[in-house]
C-alpha cells in the first residue's frame, strides 16, 4: 500500500521515501512488531475463552504438565503481522512477494487445519496424518519448482532459473535443468518440517527463525541491487530485493511474538505458525537461489529434523535402539537434566553464530 502510495507522491513531485528497500523494510519490521503487540493480547485471549490449548504429550520423564492448557494456534498472530506488514510494504505487483504470500497462506492454512483436529479431538497426536502433510507440502513444492524452472514462468533471470548455487563459491555450482524441481520439492518440504521440529520449548523455533530471515533479508537486498551484486561477484536477480522486505516483515512478527512466546510462554505458535515460517523461509532460499545457505543459517533446525530422522529410521526403524535419548536432540538435553530456558538461550547463540557464518559467506568467496 505505502508503496504504491509513495509512487502517487513522487509522481506529484514530493519525497520517494518509501521507494527505497531499506526505508521500507525498516518501517515494515516496526510495523509487524507494533501490530503484534496491538493484537496480540486480545487474540490469545480469545484463544483461550475458545478453548484452542494446549493438549501436551508426555515425554516419560520430561515433565510437560506445566504447558498443558497454554493457548495454542499463536501462529495467526505471526500471519496477521507478518503478512500484515508486508501488505503494507512490499510492492504486491512483485512476482517473489505473489509467490511469499501463497506459500505463507497454503502452509498457514495447512498448519491450522492440524492445529484445529488436535484441539477438537484433545490429542496432539490425532492432528493431520503425516501422508496428508507430506502430500500438502510436496504439491506446493512441484508448483513452485514448475513455475520457477520453466523459462515462461520463472521471476528468475531464465540462465539462472535451473542453476545450484552454493555459498563459498562464487560461480554456479552446476545446472540442474528440470531436476532442480525434485531439489526445489525436497527444500520446501524440508523447511517446513524442520521448524516444525524445533518448535517444542517456549522461544525456540522464533529465535532460530528471525535470525534466517535476517540472513535471507540481507541476500535479498544484495541480489536485487545491481552494484552490490556486481561488487560481490553474486548473479543480479531483478525484484529480488522486496524479498528483504517481506522477510524484515516476518521478522518484525517474529520479535513480537518472541514477546508473548518467551519462558514461561503466553501462546505456542502451532503446527499455524511452524509450517507458515518454513514454508515462507524455504520459498524465500529457493527463490533466492540460496537453498544450501538456508541449511547453514538454519543448522538448528537441520539439527532437529536429522536427529529426529536417525533415531525413527536408523535407530528405532532398523537397529530396534535408541541412538538418542530423545528426539529431537533439544529433548536429549532437556532429558539429561539440562533447564528448559538453557537449552533455548544455547540454541540461540548457535543460531546468531550460524547466522553470521552465513552473511559472511557474501565475501569469503
Amino acid at each position: 500500500m505505502f508503496y504504491w502510495l509513495s509512487e502517487v507522491i513522487q509522481d506529484a513531485g514530493g519525497p520517494a521515501l518509501f521507494k527505497y528497500l531499506t526505508a521500507r523494510s525498516v518501517f515494515a519490521v516496526i510495523s509487524a512488531f507494533l501490530i503484534t503487540l496491538l493484537v496480540g493480547r486480545p487474540l490469545i485471549n480469545a484463544l483461550y475463552r475458545r478453548g484452542y490449548r494446549s493438549a501436551e504429550r508426555s515425554y516419560g520423564d520430561i515433565n510437560t504438565a506445566s504447558k498443558a492448557g497454554t493457548p495454542v494456534m499463536g501462529g495467526v498472530l505471526l500471519l496477521i503481522a507478518g503478512l500484515g506488514s508486508a501488505a503494507l510494504w512490499c510492492d504486491l505487483r512483485n512476482a517473489f512477494v505473489l509467490a511469499l504470500f501463497a506459500a505463507s497462506l497454503w502452509f498457514a492454512a495447512m498448519g491450522a487445519l492440524d492445529d484445529l483436529l488436535k484441539v477438537r479431538l484433545k490429542d496432539s497426536d490425532k492432528g493431520l496424518s503425516r501422508p496428508a502433510k507430506y502430500f500438502g507440502q510436496i504439491l506446493f513444492g512441484l508448483a513452485l519448482g514448475l513455475i520457477v524452472v520453466h523459462e515462461h514462468t520463472t521471476p528468475l533471470p531464465a540462465e539462472l532459473a535451473s542453476e545450484l548455487h552454493v555459498p563459498f563459491y562464487k560461480h554456479a555450482l552446476l545446472d540442474l535443468g528440470w531436476i532442480y524441481v525434485a531439489l526445489i520439492v525436497v527444500m520446501i518440504v524440508y523447511s517446513a518440517n524442520a521448524v516444525n521440529f524445533a518448535d517444542g520449548m517456549d522461544g525456540l523455533a522464533i529465535v532460530p527463525s528471525f535470525f534466517v530471515l535476517v540472513v535471507l533479508g540481507v541476500f535479498g537486498y544484495v541480489l536485487g541491487n545491481v552494484k552490490l551484486t556486481e561488487y560481490l561477484f553474486y548473479p543480479y536477480i531483478p525484484g529480488a530485493g522486496e524479498v528483504a522486505v517481506f522477510c524484515s516483515a516476518l521478522g518484525g512478527a517474529a520479535l513480537g511474538f518472541l514477546w508473548f512466546n518467551a519462558h514461561p510462554a503466553e501462546v505456542f505458535m502451532g503446527d499455524t505458525g511452524s509450517l507458515f515460517l518454513g514454508g515462507a523461509m524455504g520459498t524465500s532460499a529457493v527463490l533466492l537461489k540460496q537453498e544450501v545457505l538456508f541449511i547453514i543459517a538454519g543448522g538448528i533446525f537441520a539439527a532437529e529434523i536429522l536427529s529426529t530422522a536417525i533415531q525413527e529410521w536408523l535407530g528405532l526403524g532398523l537397529l530396534r535402539r535408541r541412538i538418542f535419548a530423545r528426539a529431537p536432540i533439544h529433548h536429549t538435553f532437556a532429558h539429561r537434566g539440562l533447564a528448559e530456558t538453557k537449552v533455548v538461550v544455547r540454541f540461540w547463540i548457535v543460531s546468531a553464530i550460524l547466522a553470521a557464518l552465513s552473511i559472511a559467506t557474501l565475501k569469503i568467496r
